[in-house]
């Protein structure tokens, strides 16, 4: 689970980077090419970072509502979805000519986050998956 700590941690570690990609880019140490690349890295490592917190956060639900172990399921498949989703985008920043990285990147990004919305269509809609048929 993410608590407040960790997350103003993450936060904290991306806005350091941030400033000393910025200066290094000021003083000529770095490209300004080499700084985006970093920045999308950085974005999608962040990304699975976050990503894989997802199933690790297990919370009641509501009675009623969901089933847990239907929530669970799903939410084991985000996290695995967008962990892919963020390596796949450190990736094409890393390897892909400059002009190609973000449109790919987002692509990547997008297709996960349409992916995982699927699932959730799927799994709280129609019919309970759980429940015997009826006469069984």
């Amino acid at each position: 689970m993410i608590t407040i700590r960790k997350a103003l941690v993450l936060a904290g570690f991306v806005l350091a980077f941030s400033f000393g990609l910025t200066q290094a880019v000021d003083r000529g140490w770095l490209e300004p090419d080499t700084m985006k690349r970093a920045q999308g890295v950085m974005t999608g490592l962040v990304l699975v970072v976050i990503a894989n917190l997802v199933p690790k956060n297990v919370e009641r639900h509501s009675e009623g509502r969901c089933d847990p172990t239907r929530a669970q399921k799903v939410q084991r498949f985000t996290g695995w979805t967008l962990v892919l989703a963020g390596l796949g985008h450190s990736i094409a920043w890393l390897v892909l000519p400059i002009g190609l990285a973000n449109p790919v990147a987002m692509g990547l990004v997008a297709t996960g986050m349409v992916l995982v919305l699927a699932r959730v269509v799927w799994a709280f809609t129609g019919e309970s998956h759980s429940q015997p048929p009826a006469g069984a």
